[in-house]
C-alpha cells in the first residue's frame, strides 16, 4: 500500500511541476498546430521548445522546422518567431510589431515557460535584440556598441531619434520605447505622403 501511496504522490508532483501553456506551433508551410508548448530551453545548437500535440505525443522541437509558436501567459499573449544568427537558430519573441520595424528579444530571465540556464555556458552570448526591417532583414543589436550601430541604422530616415540614441530614455533598456517611437515617425510621415 505504502508503494501504491509513492507513485501516486511521484505522479502528481511531476505533473504540478512541469507547467505547460494551451498554444499553437505555426509550420513553415503556414500551417496551425494545436497543443502544449511545454518549456524553452537553451541547447548548444541554438534554442528548443517542447510540444505535446493534441494526441499526446511529444515533441522537442528546432527552430529551423518551424516559424514560430505562440501562447498565453498570465492573460498577455507571447509569440515566438525562429531566425538563424551565426549558424545558431533561435526562438526570438516579438516585442513590437511595426510596419516599418520590428523588435525581437531572446528569451532571458525566469519563467515557468524557460530554461536560460545553458546561455551561461556560451563562450560569446547572443545578442538580446534584433530589429526586423524591410523584406525579412534581419539585425542582431549586441549590448556592446548598441549606440553606433542604432545611430546608423536610423541615420537616414530619422536623424532627430539617431541623435538621442544613448542619452536618458534612449539607451539599451528602452529598446521597445525606441521602437515604437520609430515606427510612430514613420508612419506620419507615409500620411503626409
Amino acid at each position: 500500500m505504502r508503494q501504491l501511496y509513492l507513485l501516486v504522490f511521484l505522479l502528481l508532483t511531476a505533473t504540478v511541476s512541469a507547467d505547460s501553456f494551451r498554444g499553437f506551433l505555426l509550420t513553415k508551410d503556414g500551417y496551425q498546430l494545436t497543443g502544449y508548448l511545454n518549456i524553452l530551453q537553451y541547447a548548444p545548437g541554438g534554442s528548443l521548445i517542447t510540444f505535446t500535440n493534441d494526441f499526446g505525443d511529444e515533441y522537442t522541437i528546432h527552430p529551423f522546422l518551424v516559424s514560430g509558436f505562440g501562447f498565453n501567459y498570465r492573460g498577455k499573449p507571447l509569440r515566438f518567431v525562429s531566425r538563424r544568427h551565426e549558424g545558431l537558430w533561435y526562438f526570438l519573441q516579438e516585442e513590437v510589431r511595426g510596419r516599418a520595424v520590428s523588435l525581437f528579444r531572446l528569451p532571458r530571465g525566469s519563467g515557468p515557460w524557460l530554461d536560460d540556464r545553458m546561455l551561461r555556458v556560451f563562450s560569446s552570448p547572443p545578442p538580446e535584440y534584433y530589429f526586423e526591417y524591410g523584406q525579412g532583414k534581419f539585425l542582431p543589436i549586441p549590448r556592446s556598441g548598441y549606440k553606433r550601430n542604432l545611430r546608423q541604422f536610423f541615420r537616414q530616415a530619422s536623424p532627430q531619434l539617431a541623435d538621442k540614441i544613448g542619452s536618458r530614455g534612449y539607451r539599451y533598456r528602452n529598446m521597445a520605447e525606441i521602437v515604437t517611437e520609430f515606427n510612430a515617425q514613420s508612419n506620419r510621415k507615409r500620411r503626409r505622403l
